[in-house]
């Protein structure tokens, strides 16, 4: 199976107007809710492709109970810790061809409950064949949380894939993963002499070329150009489909095109980290 790790789960509201303007009133003329965030992102595009997934995440309060619950309608397998702080809730407003993010920050873990989080992913890893580590750590966890679950993965040769940010991506980068997915801004503040430890870098720029790093060689990936609903998650997608890819045994180039497919499909939906299986087939031959 795919392991994907994500700790920063969001409560998802989506709402849709014809034009919007600040200090104003907008009314939204739909408005859509579902479990989110960059593990639930990835678990689900990777399911949608046909993977076998598991999620390790977290749940709190009144929000919790709604995001378990989505999970489950989507049918995602799941092994959620409680925790004491709510899980959040981000905003996304679509307008005329724009998108705006309104997001709140995780809250943090207690030493009982990254504890709890660690005993579960040590029961889990054992069956996994690839393990996907994504987005914002909680406070409380460490800045070298997602090292160390690396450092764990790699001792049982599963392949590692890693989305982060700031010094926990710094940490993770010097773990050794098979493969980091960045943003080009991320990846100018990684420094030269850490970047020799990672097989892969996954460079994205928005809709433009996508750039991979394989020791001396850079490659370079065109999308597909489509009408984007709303680009969020294209970026999780991406990841999904990689770790599809190594899941299957592909070639880490046809991982990588598979992965760009996907992250294009993404953009064609409404909801973040969604994907129809359709499009990523047109659009796989476009990469």
């Amino acid at each position: 199976m795919i392991l994907v790790v994500g700790l920063s789960p969001a409560w998802q509201r989506t709402l849709t107007f014809e034009d919007f303007s600040l200090e104003k009133v907008n009314r939204a003329k739909n408005v859509s809710e579902t479990a989110s965030g960059k593990g639930v992102n990835v678990a689900r595009v990777a399911g949608q492709l046909g993977a076998a997934v598991r999620l390790l995440t977290v749940a709190g309060g009144p929000r919790g109970h709604l995001f378990i619950q989505s999970l489950r309608d989507y049918g995602i397998d799941a092994r959620i810790v409680r925790v004491e702080a709510e899980t959040r809730i981000c905003q996304t407003l679509l307008a005329d061809g724009a998108v705006t993010e309104l997001v709140e920050e995780a809250g943090a873990m207690s030493r009982d409950e990254v504890r709890e989080i660690e005993a579960r992913l040590a029961s889990q890893i054992r069956q996994a064949k690839v393990l996907v580590l994504t987005g914002t750590v909680p406070r409380g966890c460490g800045d070298d949380f997602y090292a160390r679950l690396i450092s764990k993965a790699r001792a049982r040769r599963i392949p590692v894939l890693v989305d982060a940010q700031a010094k926990q991506l710094a940490n993770a980068v010097r773990a050794k993963p098979l493969v980091v997915r960045i943003n080009r801004d991320e990846f100018r503040a990684v420094p030269k002499l850490a970047r020799e430890g990672v097989e892969w870098f996954v460079i994205s720029n928005g809709a433009r070329s996508v750039s991979v790093l394989h020791g001396p060689k850079t490659m370079r990936f065109t999308p597909p150009s489509v009408k984007v609903v709303n680009s969020i998650g294209s970026g999780d997608a991406m990841l999904a489909g990689i770790a599809y890819g190594i899941w299957r045994r592909q070639s880490m180039t046809e991982a990588i095109r598979l992965g760009i497919a996907c992250g294009a499909a993404n953009a064609m939906t409404p909801t973040p980290g969604f994907v129809r299986i359709a499009d990523v087939k047109q659009l796989l031959k476009r990469v």
